[in-house]
């Protein structure tokens, strides 16, 4: 894959708002006027038969709800945060400029190109003691001989926001496994960017508790998720360049009808004509089937919320009461003793963390795979 270069204009200060709506609202992909096919780097990994509507001008079906677009819009907000909290804490940071964002562009091959707009160029911090080898070097380098040193150099900085459980998985997992497009979206950007392959960052924020951290995706990853990029787009260009850019010319689905990419495509009612009635019957039939009626979850929440709330006031005094003995045990330097006929101990225990922002660094996500696996659970919460 080549770099390509993009010429960029700065529009004068009347046009800046309307230069920065074209470039953050253009399409998932689209036939520019050389009939090369251009498709957006945060799309990278989305089906690519939606990638096909889109660029062959199918009108989406079902667009964004006013509540999703407020919560994309919160998100891209929430970024400058995220880069003043990060430069904060040592990194030295070029964020893009909103007006003018300079593109990042990758060719695919002859008929297909990757666009996007980094949000920030940047340096990590380095260690306190930069000059010494030993401890400007990753504990990574003892264990694999393979691993690059860390450098200076300057790298993509992308910033995600993500709801709690999100944010946990992707931290827990890492960012090849939990979010892959945007280790894609990373892998763009620095050969476009550097022309070269490079150490990329990750930047995410839990947009509810407003905690961040950063993964390094290191560079032999990010050109693997290069190399993935090339062979998923290297299909939609075959494809383009047999049939051309016909709209009834479809590539196959890449996900199975049902999963949460077809629910939540702008072009689902054209791609699967039905789909959303079908569901709606689904549901319908499902409650109609269950053995419970409407009385009796009506009941089951209201025994619930009254047994809750029967329970607070006995658990504080629990806590409050635990917090006395222990205040006391402490200041009397005993760790047992017998109050009222009761033996009360002072119980010290150990709990052990693992630091899966390190774990991710130093181990290929196949290896991580093995280690670090996922259970799913299913329970009832009521509010």
């Amino acid at each position: 894959m080549a770099t390509t270069t993009s010429p960029v204009s700065h529009p004068t200060s009347g046009s800046r708002a309307e230069a920065r709506a074209d470039v953050y609202a253009r399409p998932s992909a689209h036939v520019d006027e050389d009939g090369t096919l251009d498709v957006r780097a945060s799309a990278v990994g989305t089906c690519r038969r939606a990638l096909w509507y889109a660029a062959t001008g199918h009108q989406p079906t079902n667009p964004p709800t006013d509540a999703a677009l407020t919560v994309m819009e919160a998100g891209n907000a929430l970024e400058p945060v995220v880069l003043r909290a990060m430069a904060r804490a040592g990194w030295t940071l070029t964020p893009a400029d909103p007006s003018v964002p300079q593109p990042a562009s990758i060719r695919i091959d002859p008929h297909v190109v990757v666009t996007g707009h980094p949000d920030a160029t940047g340096r990590r911090p380095l260690p306190q003691d930069a000059a010494s080898p030993v401890t400007a070097t990753p504990a990574s380098m003892f264990l694999f001989d393979d691993e690059p040193p860390a450098t200076d150099d300057e790298m993509i900085v992308e910033v995600k926001t993500r709801g709690p459980s999100a944010f946990k998985r992707w931290r827990t997992l890492g960012a090849e496994r939990s979010h892959p497009t945007a280790v894609a979206q990373v892998a763009v950007y620095t050969l476009g960017t550097f022309g070269a392959v490079r150490d990329a960052a990750i930047a995410v924020l839990d947009t509810a508790s407003r905690a961040w951290d950063v993964e390094i995706i290191p560079a032999p990853r990010v050109a693997q998720a290069l190399d993935r990029v090339g062979a998923w787009l290297g299909q939609l260009g075959a494809h383009y360049d047999r049939h051309g850019a016909d709209p009834q010319a479809l590539p196959t689905r890449d996900f199975a009808a049902g999963s949460w990419q077809c629910r939540s495509c702008p072009f689902l009612a054209t791609c699967q004509p039905g789909a959303a009635t079908e569901a709606t019957a689904d549901a319908v039939t499902e409650v109609e089937d269950a053995p419970v009626s409407a009385a009796e979850a009506q009941a089951a929440v209201a025994e619930y919320a009254e047994a809750r709330d029967a329970l607070k006031v006995p658990e504080r005094d629990k806590r409050a009461a635990l917090a006395t003995l222990k205040a006391w045990m402490r200041r009397q330097g005993a760790a047992k003793t017998t109050i009222a006929g009761h033996t009360v101990s002072l119980v010290q225990s150990t709990r052990y963390a693992v630091d899966h922002r390190k774990l991710n660094a130093i181990l290929d996500p196949a290896i991580r795979a093995e280690i670090v696996s996922e259970r799913a659970s299913e329970f009832v919460r009521v509010s």
